[in-house]
């Protein structure tokens, strides 16, 4: 009888815990819901929370880089994935969360309350220009600080100047702007804005080497008003060892075996053709090259400036040769038949010396040349 007296207590006991919980859960939802009902469904999404410039609201953007995908350098554009996350206050989405069993967030869809419309990417070529919530969430705290996050593949302007080449750095970003100033009372504030780099992923090409946030005056042609703009810089640094262990060093290699065309002897027949082999190589070289070298016409790459240059230099030094060639072997006086073979060959001696001298001469201009054009070519791109 004892037993089954302290069998109906523990059920009891159960009940009660159940009920307990239950009721509990029930409290939680119920204040969930009653918070709705008193505070956001309360609100007409078409009214923004200022009346004029004096009450407008602060914008915050934090934009965390993912990772960039392209540099075009011939339509000066820069494609990235981009986290991007703005944040806002609005007063009348304020609660008190002792009163709704301390709950201090809650998440729901933009288009419940109000978000702005007129915040844009100013420098953007692609389709998104503008940010228009509708359907995505956004998280409400109870001090009323919202914060909308939207991830954006950009294809941005940026002016990429390719002269210093494949040592060339680049400032490129993102410029955030209120498209409609005189109606939508936004102002942006940099000091709580941030450019992050949590989730950067390398890229094989491009070094991400630092960011900056700048806040720019921005002179609206059509309205003639001053705006504020707030503006995201990522320096890009190319990454250039590639480059110069497939390009720069095999141009050094051919611009000394040129120097070489004047150090084979006249008589061994191979003068000329070892010239033209290297020639024809630095032509077949710079062709297969030409798909990896950027192309503007605007500003032309010192690097292309300097193969030309030893292209260049590669057919003078044929030109020169064929010169010694044709001092060594025709430039002779003529004599008459009654000549002495001795004179002869008095005369064939000194245009053979003739022709050494020549490559000499020759042998020590090419130098010079190269010398001056490698020169150039590192204080260009110092």
């Amino acid at each position: 009888m004892h037993r089954k007296i302290n069998l109906g207590h523990q059920t009891l006991g159960t009940c009660l815990v159940v009920l307990l919980l239950s009721f509990l859960g029930c409290t939680k939802a119920l204040n969930r819901e009653t918070l709705f009902k008193d505070v956001i469904n309360k609100m007409d999404p078409a009214i923004a929370p200022f009346e004029s410039a004096d009450t407008g609201i602060s914008v915050n953007v934090y934009l965390n880089l993912m990772g960039i995908s392209e540099v075009n350098e011939k339509q000066q554009t820069v494609k990235g994935s981009y986290w991007i996350v703005l944040t806002w206050t609005d007063w009348r989405l304020r609660w008190d969360p002792n009163s709704y069993r301390n709950i201090s967030a809650v998440q729901m869809k933009a288009d419940k309350i109000w978000s702005p419309t007129s915040i844009c990417i100013f420098n953007e070529i692609g389709n998104e220009k503008c940010f228009n919530a509708d359907e995505d969430p956004v998280t409400v705290s109870s001090f009323g600080y919202v914060s909308y996050m939207k991830n954006m593949e950009s294809v941005s302007q940026c002016t990429i100047d390719v002269t210093t080449y494949p040592f060339d750095s680049h400032y490129c970003g993102l410029w955030f702007g209120n498209i409609n100033p005189t109606t939508e009372y936004l102002n942006f504030d940099e000091k709580y804005s941030g450019f992050l780099l949590e989730y950067l992923r390398p890229n094989e090409v491009w070094d991400v080497r630092n960011t900056s946030v700048l806040m720019y005056d921005y002179n609206d042609p059509t309205t003639g008003a001053v705006q504020k703009q707030l503006h995201f810089y990522v320096h890009l640094k190319r990454k250039s060892f590639y480059v110069v262990i497939s390009t720069l060093v095999p141009v050094l290699i051919l611009s000394v075996l040129n120097l070489f065309c004047f150090v084979v002897p006249i008589d061994s027949g191979e003068k000329m053709g070892f010239c033209m082999a290297i020639f024809l190589t630095f032509a077949v070289f710079l062709t297969i090259i030409n798909d990896s070298m950027p192309k503007s016409s605007e500003k032309v790459p010192f690097f292309t400036i300097y193969l030309i240059t030893q292209l260049v230099i590669s057919g003078v030094v044929v030109i020169l040769e064929a010169i010694v060639l044709f001092v060594h072997f025709h430039c002779f006086t003529n004599k008459d038949d009654s000549s002495e073979e001795k004179d002869k060959v008095s005369e064939t001696k000194k245009c053979r010396m003739s022709g050494a001298i020549l490559d000499i001469i020759f042998f020590l201009f090419i130098l010079i040349c190269d010398v001056l054009s490698i020169i150039y070519y590192a204080v260009s791109v110092s």
